[in-house]
């Protein structure tokens, strides 16, 4: 535990804390059951990232010149994907396909754009570069 970086110490503290207070707040106040249930999905989440990330990194680096291409080449194709999507979606709602509503547009796009970066990302790190 000595040789793990302190952002790394902060983050794993970080979710467990956010955890541990989703945990307790069940336990003990009487509140509307999505609060307990964001604040444990947050810390599971930014603890088992972050152990991943540890793990997976080992002694590289996080970030080089060549991560940063590759990041902002999948966020720049993810971006335009999205629009294709919203695109889509302008069209499914013109013509009555499907019963959209805001919130259900939204969660979609946000998933969509997080999920597509990752995967494009992906595929340029396999890939090795971007041309």
């Amino acid at each position: 535990m000595e040789n793990i970086e302190k952002r790394y110490k902060y983050k794993i503290f970080t979710g467990l804390v956010i955890m541990i207070s989703g945990i307790l707040v069940a336990a003990f106040l009487e509140v509307d059951i999505l609060i307990p249930i964001v604040l444990i999905n947050t810390g599971l989440i930014i603890f088992v990232a972050t152990v991943l990330r540890l793990f997976k990194s080992g002694d590289l680096p996080d970030k080089d010149e060549r991560t940063k291409k590759l990041a902002a080449y999948g966020i720049s194709y993810s971006w335009l994907l999205t629009l294709v999507v919203i695109t889509v979606l302008i069209w499914v709602d013109y013509f009555k396909l499907l019963e959209l509503t805001a919130r259900g547009v939204l969660g979609m796009l946000l998933f969509f754009m997080i999920i597509s970066a990752n995967v494009f990302r992906w595929y340029f790190m396999r890939k090795g570069d971007v041309e």
